[in-house]
């Protein structure tokens, strides 16, 4: 120790790893760019990691798909709805909901969130979902998409949705 101070020695992709943790794990290569650019003041030189796979970022599945543009372009209310279910959550509701179901609208960005015990309660969810805006709008919803989880691809579900003219 000289002059009373102590010092902290990293690696160049201990650096890395540390503040992809510290951005809230960021892609690595949004790191790289962001110091190659100096983009931020006083951030360190940050080489680009090859072949880093976050463990955190899989289990939270933040991974990054594309949709063909002409696929996600809608031209009013309830043409596209996506949607997701998440869960455990490390919370319980007072109702003692551990998951929950997004829906989002692709043209207005409305989103809906149902509370849920169970993750097969999504298809209620969904239904009750549909009567909601379909009442208030006076129009149909015409696709659902989702990342096709456990959650979405019951026979019920298909059946309903085939039924309404919903494509999955």
């Amino acid at each position: 120790m000289e002059g009373g101070l102590e010092q902290c020695y990293l690696s160049k992709a201990e650096e890395g790893w540390l503040w992809h943790k510290i951005l809230g794990h960021i892609r690595f290569n949004q790191i790289h760019k962001s110091s190659k650019l100096g983009s931020v003041r006083y951030f360190p030189n940050i080489s680009l990691l090859e072949n880093t796979i976050c463990k955190s970022c899989q289990f939270g599945k933040q991974t990054w798909v594309q949709f063909k543009a002409k696929e996600g372009s809608t031209s009013r209310p309830l043409e596209l709805i996506h949607t997701d279910l998440s869960g455990l959550v490390n919370k319980i509701s007072l109702r003692g909901e551990q998951y929950f179901i997004l829906f989002i609208d692709n043209f207005t960005r409305m989103c809906w969130i149902g509370l849920s015990k169970y993750k097969d309660e999504s298809f209620d969810k969904f239904k009750v979902l549909k009567y909601l805006v379909e009442s208030e709008s006076d129009l149909k919803i015409k696709c659902l998409r989702s990342d096709k989880g456990g959650e979405y691809i019951s026979n019920e579900f298909f059946d309903f949705c085939e039924q309404h003219g919903i494509k999955k």
